[in-house]
């Protein structure tokens, strides 16, 4: 069931979604139904470039990260405990530790180092396994290497690595005996529907948003021109309206 929602959701969400538009276009042009191929060849140029546009990539993600604010050292508890989400990760084993995790994974981690330094040496539960069924690997054993390279002793971490999607991260963390408050750090645009899942499971964790992704360079006259940044800030956003559009339907939320 698992790697058929991994299919789907390759399929159903940008680029996936527009590439499949295109080619079924192009496909239909190319024999009785011409004006029908031609108008869906138009929708998904004209999709792909709104994607790639920081306009669009702001106003997609900006009402997710706006929801919650950065943890300011003023806000941060002295004791308690942080609670990181994985946000993936490459299987290849014989690339360096930097690429191997995703840009994603490394702010959250730096943002639990960061959290670290303003604590009594909290402990940091690094929740995630794999998001893809093909794949085995363990994300949590990564950023765990990663906070061990930036001098986080080996015994205040804490990892959960049978968890494939948020519902499980939060139930895998729940299932821990765990010193309160919980802070939990993943990236801002996740951070609703992740607080919405660990809320449902009777916990109430403090939001550390990061990995921002909006930019809001309204000055920049760059900002019209397609780029792989603001394609990718759009697919996190809409895979997150996606999710919590999915968990409600499911009642995880």
């Amino acid at each position: 069931m698992s790697a058929l929602y991994e299919i789907m959701k390759r399929l159903v969400l940008p680029p996936g979604f527009v590439l499949v538009l295109l080619l079924a276009g192009f496909g239909l042009s190319l024999w009785r139904f011409r004006r029908l191929g031609r108008l869906m060849l138009a929708l998904g140029i004209l999709l792909l470039y709104f994607l790639s546009i920081s306009p669009t990539a702001d106003l997609l993600v900006g009402p997710l990260e706006s929801r919650y604010q950065p943890l300011s050292p003023a806000r941060v508890p002295r004791v308690g405990t942080l609670v990181v989400l994985s946000g993936g990760a490459s299987a290849t084993i014989d690339l360096p530790l930097s690429s191997r995790l995703t840009s994603s994974s490394t702010k959250r981690a730096l943002e639990a180092v960061r959290l670290y330094g303003l604590m009594d040496q909290p402990t940091i539960v690094i929740s995630g396994g794999s998001g893809n069924p093909f794949v085995e690997i363990s994300e949590a054993a990564l950023m765990r290497e990663l906070l061990l390279n930036l001098k986080i002793p080996d015994r205040r971490i804490v990892m959960e690595s049978n968890s494939s999607n948020t519902f499980e991260n939060a139930t895998g963390v729940k299932r821990l005996t765990l010193k309160p408050p919980l802070i939990l750090i993943t990236s801002a645009s996740h951070m609703d529907r992740a607080l919405r899942v660990f809320k449902g499971l009777e916990m109430t964790p403090l939001p550390a948003p990061c990995d921002y992704k909006s930019r809001w360079s309204i000055d920049d006259p760059l900002r019209f021109l397609p780029s792989e940044g603001a394609l990718s800030a759009s697919t996190a956003a809409i895979y997150e309206y996606v999710g919590i559009f999915w968990y409600r339907l499911t009642g995880k939320i």
